[in-house]
């Protein structure tokens, strides 16, 4: 099959639809199919091949509101223009509005969704009526529509009727790294409390400084992460976190860096206000951490009895857990190998691809013949 999948910021650079779309493209490539991703060119991404995937730059118009749907419009119109593709994967409830037009020229589509879009914290009231109409789109618009989390399946069966596509997004089993950039950093393994997110409002780094900063430890607290467009937000936490030595912010980290960093954790914590199914937090639990997230329905359905939750936008709260954390390792170590576990087993990168590589034959009605890592598979 040629599968093209519109759209991301920046390859490999992103969050966790560029991370979605790297593993599940690689794999897409190594079953012997031919793959297209639609990228910007506002994180240093160029036209070419990376991992077996084409890569395909499109103009963008670089703002918070508009850069998403610029990209996604300008992808769709290559998409149209070339007629060479078989089926095109569209990321996300917003860009669902151009997943119709390529059906129009014969192309079948799918939809991903990756959240609730209206739920964001960021999103005045035209942005939040713009996204309860995009809900319409993602669902009625492609062939299929297909969700991370059960949460948001469950949502859209209910409001739609619709079948949806549960889909989610996984981890790779990975080998715990060996401290080296983070001691460069001024960190101990097991002495610091990690973030590891985008600097944006709805992943709630700002309640987990403000918790943080409340509790008397000479532990630290390492808030990595970055976003486009959010000058004003990290400001914002970078005030909170004061002269308080103990905050480190070492920006966007990616690599052998970010594995030690979750290979070192004392705790792994995550206080979103809304995920599609939290990626990061996945990751983490697949490093065997001890993991603290907000108790919104999708960390719940990520981390199950796997972790420890606070009551969502409560910093009041997550104090009280991080505390209790801090003074007690037995219960830190009784859920690090149980959670890792527990993700390595129902969050596999391997399986998910065999499952969006069977929903693609499905659309296009060719017997399914998943080609896994030992052999064909019918």
């Amino acid at each position: 099959m040629k599968i093209y999948y519109i759209a991301v910021k920046g390859i490999p650079i992103g969050g966790g639809i560029e991370k979605l779309t790297e593993e599940i493209g690689t794999r897409m490539v190594a079953k012997g199919h031919d793959v297209k991703v639609y990228s910007s060119r506002d994180y240093g991404t160029t036209d070419g091949f990376y991992k077996g995937m084409v890569i395909k730059t499109v103009p963008s118009i670089n703002t918070k509101n508009w850069h998403k749907f610029s990209i996604c419009f300008n992808a769709t119109l290559d998409v149209i223009k070339r007629g060479e593709a078989d089926i095109v994967h569209v990321h996300a409830v917003g860009p669902s509005i151009f997943s119709l037009l390529p059906r129009l020229f014969g192309i079948p589509t799918v939809v991903q969704t990756h959240g609730l879009e209206w739920k964001r914290d960021k999103w005045g009231g035209g942005g939040r009526a713009f996204f309860k109409i995009a809900d319409y789109s993602a669902v009625y618009f492609p062939n299929r529509t297909t969700s991370v989390s059960k949460v948001q399946k469950n949502y859209y069966e209910t409001k739609f009727k619709r079948n949806i596509e549960y889909i989610p997004t996984g981890v790779n089993k990975v080998e715990r790294a060996t401290p080296g950039w983070i001691i460069e950093q001024g960190l101990e393994p097991d002495r610091y409390v990690l973030f590891a997110a985008r600097l944006v409002e709805e992943k709630g780094a700002h309640f987990l400084i403000d918790a943080f900063r409340g509790i008397d430890t000479d532990l630290k607290l390492v808030v990595a992460g970055d976003a486009a467009h959010a000058d004003e937000y990290k400001a914002r936490l970078r005030k909170k976190a004061g002269e308080d030595p103990r905050i480190l912010f070492p920006g966007f980290v990616t690599g052998n860096a970010l594995a030690e960093l979750f290979s070192n954790a004392y705790i792994f914590c995550l206080p979103s206000t809304l995920e599609g199914l939290p990626i990061a937090l996945l990751e983490a639990m697949s490093y065997g951490n001890c993991c603290v997230a907000s108790d919104i329905p999708e960390n719940l359905e990520a981390l199950e009895n796997f972790g420890y939750t606070f009551r969502n936008r409560d910093s009041d709260d997550l104090k009280k857990v991080l505390k209790d954390l801090l003074s007690h390792l037995e219960k830190v170590h009784e859920k690090k190998e149980t959670a890792r576990d527990h993700v390595l087993k129902n969050y596999s990168w391997d399986k998910i691809a065999d499952q969006m590589e069977a929903l693609y034959y499905s659309i296009l009605k060719i017997p399914n013949k998943i080609k896994t890592r030992s052999g064909l598979k019918h």
